[in-house]
């Protein structure tokens, strides 16, 4: 690699790490799908079986092994999201919070090098979970909970290794970083106010299979990671008595990010025209409850669990590729994104239902070396109603749509 090929990788890397802290789930649950913008404009069909850049290690590591030589690979997303949510208590008393989720930025950075013909390794940094909520202090649902945060963001270092010309293997390892917080008040006073951070580790592999030119299937698996997010306790109700008297202390949140599973199929229908497909699995079974745990309260005093019980989730997208000319190249999409949250297990801190997208993308080659990707996304979801009768609570989604804009950058040493 030359002196100038090392500045700008470690520059451009260095922009998208300042830049971890900002992020907004925008697929079921609180999973996050921004991990690059060519993706993105296909609605990310056929991730797992397309290697054109650096961000392929997000989704299936074994296709580095088909990643045209060096490359560096950085992206940031914006999402805007435009959540509405009316609720009512068994007051009958009612609100309508319309600013629910935050705007995001969620930034990216790749770079895979293969070492021979046959091994290459990637280091990668993205997310793929997390979610902030923020209800207004007179809404009636701020017990249940007005202010969720989790963030996560996920550093990957994978090797890929060719068994044969048009058949290759990988395998990552994965540390999470991540941070949240949980409040639930009552007016303008803290009842529980919980934050805290951990450091959280998993794996991943993949294979990927080239039967005939032209036709390229993948699949990837991607573990389960357990975080206990350790930090403080705080509330304003100290004065109240129990259990409220113990609340003043350190404590945790106990938090299951579910592995993923993702089978994809890319295929060149002619020279200027690919199609490509991608079922992904999201195991949302192990997302059982978000648990806090205020370390002096003894059991009775301990904060009720948010349960949540969630079912595993799918995601099935479609796309396709046309190359208008040697530098140009267009890009369209469509996925249904079913949420694991039914009725019965949908909650005021994480209002999820089931999503569609429309994709629309480009790419553009400046040079040899460097090219540029540019995607857009509306997501349309599904109205849905929730119950919460730990808290008297119901309501409904009313809207939860999202536009997501997304900008990238590869360059090639």
């Amino acid at each position: 690699m030359s002196r100038n090929g090392t500045i700008k990788l470690f520059s451009l890397t260095a922009l998208c790490a300042a830049m971890l802290p900002t992020m907004q789930a925008s697929a079921a649950g609180f999973q996050v799908n921004e991990h690059s913008a060519a993706g993105l404009g296909r609605a990310f069909a056929g991730e797992a079986a397309i290697a054109e850049d650096a961000s392929v290690l997000a989704r299936n590591v074994a296709a580095m092994s088909f990643v045209k030589g060096p490359m560096f690979t950085g992206a940031v997303s914006y999402v805007k999201p435009e959540v509405e949510i009316e609720a009512k208590n068994a007051l009958g008393q009612t609100s309508t919070d319309k600013a629910v989720a935050n705007e995001a930025m969620v930034p990216v950075f790749y770079y895979v090098r293969p070492v021979d013909d046959k091994l290459s390794f990637g280091v990668g940094g993205f997310t793929n979970y997390g979610f902030t909520t923020n209800y207004k202090d007179n809404s009636v649902v701020t017990m249940s909970g007005n202010y969720s945060e989790v963030i996560s963001y996920n550093f990957n270092a994978s090797v890929a290794y060719k068994l044969q010309e048009n058949l290759s293997v990988g395998f990552g390892a994965n540390a999470v970083r991540a941070e949240g917080r949980l409040q639930s008040s009552m007016g303008s006073n803290d009842a529980l106010d919980v934050e805290g951070d951990d450091w959280g580790y998993g794996w991943n592999a993949g294979i990927f299979w080239e039967p005939v030119s032209g036709t390229r299937v993948g699949a990837s698996y991607r573990s389960e990671v357990e975080i206990v997010l350790d930090g403080k306790a705080h509330t304003d109700l100290a004065g109240l008595g129990a259990p409220f008297s113990y609340w003043n202390s350190t404590g945790s949140v106990d938090l299951t990010l579910p592995a993923i599973t993702e089978i994809s199929v890319w295929q060149q229908v002619n020279e200027r025209l690919a199609v490509h497909a991608s079922y992904m699995k999201t195991h949302w079974s192990s997302f059982e409850e978000i648990q806090i745990d205020v370390d002096k309260a003894p059991a009775a005093a301990q904060p009720p669990a948010h349960v949540q019980d969630y079912n595993d989730a799918s995601r099935w997208s479609v796309g396709a590729t046309y190359l208008y000319n040697a530098d140009l190249s267009l890009r369209a999409g469509y996925a249904y994104d079913n949420s694991p949250a039914g009725n019965d297990r949908r909650s005021f801190r994480i209002p999820d239902t089931d999503r569609q997208w429309f994709t629309l993308g480009a790419g553009y080659k400046l040079d040899n070396q460097q090219s540029i990707d540019f995607g857009y996304a509306f997501i349309k979801a599904k109205k849905a109603e929730i119950h919460d009768a730990k808290y008297g609570l119901s309501g409904e989604i009313k809207k939860g749509d999202a536009h997501i804009l997304s900008v990238q950058y590869n360059y090639s040493f």
